[in-house]
């Protein structure tokens, strides 16, 4: 079959899917950065619409900024584009590895002393410094940032909010209250190895799923173990559209099936028919699921729901009101 480039190669895979889940080179260990609540009430900070359904939020770096970050869910660690570490001269630590789309790769890395998101500050931050190019963006917010708190999305309204102790901190938005109302009983999920919610309770065309959502990805893709698992259920198994190349942060490349599912099922909501992607990405390998039927929940089905809420200190996900697709998905892209 042919190979296929999207028209944004940046805007296809960011977080775990793309290089983000990190580990040192050398044996010392990175410091957990530490957040310092702001006394005062925090001013919203409005979301960049131009990341398409990515949600990007402004943050500060040493007093500099506004930089535009991904929220990325997939991301191990926070991570800085090489145009920002550069222009901010930003002093070089030791060399970090980066889990790409096929391996593992070293990448410099920089110390950032105070990053601002709003109201909370964080300290003492170890940043793998990747291509900005690559990116589509000035830097990535990784677990070791939005690990801690109660993570949630406002589809309907482009906004986001973090919780922590009673602390709430709105992102942007049409609406601006912070009143409106999170799921509280959210679907159970298990931590894996480098932080990321694993959900059990979803299944694709019947098969159990071990899924986990990375919201800095633009779509969803399947491993080959689900695939083959749909194809012992069917005999015709996923009906396969095209291949086409996805790209990822540190410049790596990975053929995927374009294809489309009969039913996804997260929790008690089905999606129906859904195109999706199949590769045998490494961060399934990383995570321990390339030998189980598993699937990278990225921000086109998460844009099928008016609120989802990521719960880390309770390992907890909940979906909330489900929607008609009002985005484009991959195969409107390819058309164009």
């Amino acid at each position: 079959m042919p190979s296929y480039r999207l028209p944004d190669r940046r805007l296809l895979l960011t977080g775990l899917a793309a290089g983000a889940a990190f580990g040192p080179v050398s044996d010392g260990a990175a410091q957990t950065p530490a957040p310092h609540p702001s006394p005062d009430d925090p001013a919203p900070i409005p979301l960049l619409a131009n990341l398409f359904t990515r949600v990007g939020a402004a943050v500060t770096i040493n007093g500099s900024g506004p930089w535009t970050f991904v929220i990325d869910t997939g991301a191990g660690k926070t991570s800085i584009a090489d145009t920002v570490a550069a222009r901010l001269r930003l002093p070089a630590m030791d060399p970090l590895i980066v889990h790409g789309i096929t391996t593992a790769t070293r990448t410099d890395s920089a110390r950032v002393d105070r990053m601002l998101l709003n109201g909370l500050a964080f300290r003492d931050l170890r940043c793998p410094i990747l291509p900005g190019d690559q990116l589509g963006a000035d830097g990535l917010l990784g677990l070791d940032v939005l690990g801690r708190f109660r993570l949630g999305f406002d589809v309907e309204r482009r906004s986001a909010s973090l919780s922590l102790r009673g602390i709430r901190i709105v992102m942007g938005g049409a609406d601006m209250s912070t009143g409106s109302r999170l799921q509280r009983d959210g679907l159970r999920s298990v931590r894996g190895r480098f932080g990321q919610l694993i959900l059990t309770q979803t299944t694709v065309d019947g098969v159990p799923t071990a899924a986990f959502i990375d919201s800095g990805a633009q779509y969803s893709i399947g491993n080959e173990a689900l695939r083959r698992a749909i194809l012992t259920r069917r005999a015709e198994g996923p009906r396969i559209g095209r291949q086409i190349l996805l790209y990822g942060v540190t410049g790596q490349s990975l053929p995927a099936d374009l294809a489309r599912v009969n039913d996804i099922r997260l929790g008690r909501s089905r999606l129906g028919v859904t195109p999706l992607l199949f590769a045998d990405l490494h961060c399934f390998r990383t995570l321990e699921l390339a030998d189980r039927p598993a699937l990278l929940v990225g921000a086109d089905l998460l844009g099928r729901f008016r609120q989802v809420t990521l719960d880390f200190p309770n390992n907890s996900i909940a979906f909330e009101g489900l929607r008609r697709q009002t985005t484009r998905t991959i195969e409107d892209e390819l058309r164009t």
